[in-house]
């Protein structure tokens, strides 16, 4: 296993998973008319095959390229104006995963084979979080899930 931390967040990963964590630039993203830019702090990406240099926040060209075996893992913190709201009511982390959490309607775009789930709560310090997982098979959610919670079971946050 390899520990990694990075603002706050510490999870252990087994051999031949990575991890990638960053911060959102806002001020690139354009704004409607009215509109404050969202913030975000931590967003981690967790894989264990090997992540394109280009992504989006919640695996957007990168899901894309997942073979039946591949597992993405993304951690998206929201900003400070979401704590305490009811979405992310939820001070219980969502994990261990069921294979029954995943479908491939619960995907932002459903690919052939592929299931997820998409997970609203707070740490234990209020920080809201989505937990959003992708499976390259949902037929194979079993032995997919279990290998995701492996890396979940040892991801502490703030």
């Amino acid at each position: 296993m390899t520990q990694i931390s990075d603002r706050g967040i510490t999870v252990d990963l087994p051999a031949g998973w990575e991890a990638d964590f960053y911060r959102r630039n806002a001020a690139a993203a354009p704004l409607a008319e009215g509109h404050a830019p969202e913030v975000t702090t931590t967003i981690a990406h967790f894989a264990n095959w090997p992540l394109p240099n280009e992504r989006g926040d919640f695996g957007g060209g990168a899901v894309e390229l997942m073979r039946l075996d591949d597992i993405l893992i993304v951690l998206f913190e929201y900003g400070e104006a979401e704590r305490g709201t009811a979405l992310f009511s939820s001070t219980t982390v969502p994990w261990p995963l069921r294979p029954a959490d995943f479908d491939a309607n619960r995907l932002q775009r459903p690919l052939p084979g592929q299931a997820g789930l998409q997970q609203f709560f707070s740490s234990a310090s209020g920080r809201p979080f989505c937990l959003f997982v992708v499976l390259g098979s949902g037929r194979d959610a079993e032995t997919l899930v279990a290998q995701a919670n492996e890396v979940l079971d040892t991801l502490s946050l703030p």
